[in-house]
């Protein structure tokens, strides 16, 4: 048991974390928040690995409406991340517009319950995954129940960020939505933010959060497709948001300018970049398509490219407030990550990744990428992989937290 922590003491985690069974039975749904379901999982191991405390879990998943999801009604199921852990994901009916309104009412019913049936009666520590109205008015709910709970946000993106394919109803909806975050904000105790600018834009006070983007675990399908292809083929690999917002149309119009037949673009993923990708793979071949993909298999690509690049681009104001989680498994690859300096990259990073140094540089940076001799290339990979293992395993970070929230 930690010193600052005492045998009464309870953390209770608020999010949209799952089992690994359930999680995999929702992705075949077209659940595909792969990103949360990891960062979730690392945090709550570090946690509770630091604390020496075991969290209680209340989750409400963050699905695409019927039909986009295959279920209209989703289902509540309980389980255990751990040995004395009680876990629950709440059942909704998933219907368009309202289906996040639904969940947060079943959130609210399962914090009551949580209450009466698992609260011991000492400190309460709360932690809220993502700024969004429903697990922060789940994490309200009890504290204004349990006034000395604490509650910690872990902020890992914007709300006006976190959905850039929006209608003019949905966005009605969004900004509605922001005026109760910002009112359930006043019960936030500290936080956990995933870029500094995140805390200017919040005026959080400078004693009340601390900056902390993310980490990593070592993963047996990374470890899998290290193993499985070592062949490379000439190709540079994008997975993620397929947004024009955040350069795809500059990466495909750059890329189109490279002469070499024989380098080859890789891209996977959804967003309003798509349709512009597949017309322009009808005119360059050497630009190839894959969709929606499972992580297992947008892994193997990350292994099979012989480069990789984190497509975001400085003048988009979206790269000031957050920190792109995939660079953590980028960075693992064996690969050269190319990357535009961003504000919420820490700079420690900028030494581990040939950067873009503007968008005019794109296309020489990635040529010079592919013309690395491969001791220069393996010392970089080397040193990447070196960094993420060392300095932002989930355990050294997630003990920052703790020293953080408990006050160390």
């Amino acid at each position: 048991m930690s010193k600052n922590c005492n045998i009464n003491e309870q953390i209770l985690w608020i999010g949209c974390y799952e089992s690994d069974f359930e999680f995999n039975n929702k992705v075949k749904k077209g659940y595909n928040l792969a990103s949360a379901q990891i960062a979730q999982k690392n945090l709550i191991m570090g946690i509770e690995e630091n604390s020496k405390l075991i969290f209680d879990s209340i989750n409400g998943s963050v699905l695409p409406p019927f039909p986009y999801y295959k279920d209209k009604k989703v289902d509540r199921y309980c389980w255990s991340h751990t040995a004395g852990a009680e876990d629950v994901s709440v059942g909704f009916k998933n219907i368009k517009y309202i289906n996040r309104i639904l969940c947060k009412h079943a959130m609210l019913k399962e914090a009551k319950k949580w209450i009466s049936s698992k609260y011991r009666g000492g400190e309460l520590k709360i932690f809220v995954y993502s700024m969004r109205s429903a697990p922060m008015a789940t994490a309200n709910y009890i504290k204004k129940r349990i006034p000395n709970a604490q509650i910690i946000l872990i902020v890992t993106d914007l709300p006006k960020y976190m959905d850039l394919k929006q209608n003019w109803l949905k966005s009605l909806l969004k900004s509605i939505d922001w005026l109760t975050i910002k009112s359930l904000q006043k019960s936030v105790d500290n936080y956990i933010i995933y870029a500094e600018q995140m805390s200017k834009y919040l005026q959080i006070k400078d004693d009340k959060w601390i900056l902390m983007e993310g980490c990593y675990s070592h993963d047996y399908l990374e470890e899998d497709n290290l193993n499985k292809d070592k062949e490379k083929v000439k190709s540079i690999f994008y997975s993620g948001t397929l947004s024009m917002q955040y350069g795809i149309g500059l990466l495909i119009d750059t890329f189109m300018t490279i002469e070499d037949k024989n380098i080859e673009l890789w891209l996977a993923g959804s967003g309003n970049a798509v349709d512009y990708i597949k017309k322009c793979s009808l005119i360059d071949k050497r630009i190839k398509y894959y969709g929606l993909i499972p992580r297992e298999k947008s892994i193997a690509l990350e292994r099979k490219c012989y480069l990789l690049i984190n497509m975001r681009v400085p003048d988009n104001e979206v790269s000031k407030f957050s920190f792109p989680s995939k660079l953590f498994e980028y960075l693992t690859s064996g690969n050269p990550v190319l990357s535009f300096p961003l504000e919420g990259i820490p700079k420690e990073y900028y030494d581990y990744m040939l950067i873009i140094k503007n968008k005019e540089d794109l296309k020489d940076t990635i040529i010079k990428a592919f013309s690395m001799d491969i001791g220069e290339r393996i010392y970089l990979t080397e040193r990447a992989k070196k960094f993420i293992y060392n300095e932002k395993n989930y355990v050294k970070q997630c003990k920052r937290i703790c020293d953080f929230i408990w006050k160390r």
